[in-house]
């Protein structure tokens, strides 16, 4: 059976391959042909672009070289200072002229392996110049290239990582000058790429900032012959401070994806506040992206994460605000969702205290603005609002009474004492609170006071209080 198959199979293909027309096949060897030519030409150009690195290099080691030989026969100090530095600007300038063209050229895909060892040792040693000058200028507070450093900085690591990794392990460069290169170089490599880092967010160049980060957050994996260095284990600093510093730059600047990318990692930064203040312009983004569902979904999560914390009593009052515009019902449903799970939110219990104002219905609303005042005596809304509801019930019930007829007016004086003023001389320590609390913003308490106080009699209280109108 297995037989057959695989004769029918045979079968097929020769029938496809044989029904290709004359036109068919010479358009594919065209094709093949062309896609010949365009390797060889690409791998031409990258050997050419891998021997004008090299010969920089070479022309750069023959310099030091030299300047090595005469330095041994050389007596006179100050003529071997001014030697070396001419030297040095020499070298720095050949591996200016090297750098870029060896570095295109192993990063290519069409060098060949057998070339990867001296080339990457060749772009080391350039890179090592290259870098030794950006950072010379920075220790002598004079400016400095930042985005060429931070483009140098990841090269060199990639260097001495494929040195390593193509090298000859029985040649005696590779077991003796390689690790030393690792654990020397690599390692300050990736302190100045905290540094880098942070040269960029100064200058609020944030991609480049971002993209330096990613190399320095992922170094251990990308480099694991470092990977155990207890600086490259736990580098100082963290990879959530550095993630932090970017959020938070990325949240002035707008910059939603860098921000979604790095939410997790600034999180992770082990700080209570700075990981306030990332869910915080996290919520706010939300809103600036104009995605109140988001927002909303988001905020209701961090409630129920923690529903007595002073954070989530912030998010309450923001989304109490937030329903406002969608009227009573949709609060009081907001509400009932946060005291089913903490029936001691002074917001959540002012808002459900609220969403009984829009009918009026002071009585049903005075229980949660005096759950409110348990909760927190001093809260000045809670107060004005305990207040304001028996101030309103007194005011409603003398409106009535005013309405009805009565035998005498000893019968009027009695229902007045039990349905108006009783009411009112229980509103007026919720206001001479909010007085206490405001003295200087007689708005909030001095026309309710100046009523309560003339309905029950005390005219010189009444008079002491400021004229609003």
């Amino acid at each position: 059976m297995k037989k057959l198959v695989l004769s029918f199979t045979a079968i097929l293909l020769a029938v496809s391959m044989y029904a290709q027309t004359p036109e068919e096949k010479a358009a594919q060897k065209a094709a093949e042909k062309a896609a010949k030519e365009a390797k060889k030409a690409a791998e031409k150009i990258a050997n050419d672009k891998y021997n004008q690195g090299m010969k920089c290099y070479n022309e750069a080691m023959a310099k030091w070289t030299e300047f090595q030989t005469w330095k041994s026969t050389e007596k006179n100090v100050d003529k071997i200072e001014a030697k070396q530095a001419q030297v040095t600007d020499e070298m720095i300038a050949l591996s200016e002229q090297g750098n870029t063209p060896i570095y295109e050229a192993l990063t290519s895909g069409n060098l060949s392996e057998k070339k990867f060892f001296d080339g990457y040792r060749a772009q080391d040693f350039m890179l090592v110049q290259l870098i030794m000058k950006e950072l010379s200028k920075a220790q002598e507070t004079i400016p400095f290239d930042t985005l060429k450093l931070c483009k140098l900085i990841p090269q060199f690591c990639d260097a001495c990582h494929y040195q390593l990794k193509y090298g000859n392990p029985k040649d005696e460069t590779h077991k003796n000058i390689l690790p030393q290169v690792r654990l020397k170089f690599v390692k300050q490599a990736h302190t100045y790429l905290a540094y880098c880092i942070q040269f960029q967010l100064q200058q609020k160049n944030l991609p480049a900032a971002a993209e330096v980060f990613d190399v320095y957050a992922n170094f251990a994996t990308k480099y694991p012959e470092v990977a155990n260095e207890p600086e490259i284990k736990d580098p100082n600093p963290s990879v959530g401070q550095m993630a932090y510093y970017i959020y938070m730059y990325a949240f002035e600047a707008k910059d939603f994806a860098i921000m979604d990318k790095y939410y997790e990692l600034a999180m992770s930064f082990d700080d209570p506040e700075a990981k306030i203040g990332v869910e915080q312009r996290q919520l706010q983004t939300y809103l600036l992206k104009g995605d109140t569902l988001a927002w909303e979904k988001a905020c209701k999560d961090k409630i129920k994460q923690d529903p007595s914390s002073s954070d989530s009593e912030i998010m309450i009052q923001n989304l109490l605000s937030f329903y406002s515009k969608k009227g009573g019902k949709a609060i009081a449903a907001f509400a009932d969702e946060i005291l089913a799970v903490n029936p001691n939110s002074k917001m959540a219990n002012y808002g459900k205290g609220y969403s009984f104002l829009e009918s009026r219905d002071y009585a049903s609303a005075l229980p949660y603005y005096q759950k409110c005042i348990e909760i927190d005596p001093n809260y000045i809304d809670g107060n004005y609002q305990c207040g304001f509801c028996l101030y309103q019930i007194g005011l409603d019930n003398g409106r009535a009474i005013a309405d009805k007829k009565y035998a005498t007016q000893a019968a009027a004086d009695k229902e007045s004492e039990t349905k108006v003023k009783s009411y009112l001389r229980k509103a007026a320590p919720y206001f001479e609170k909010v007085r206490e609390l405001t003295p200087d913003n007689p708005d909030r308490w001095a026309s309710e006071l100046k009523v309560i106080y003339n309905n029950l009699g005390e005219k010189e209280k009444a008079k002491e209080l400021p004229d609003l109108y």
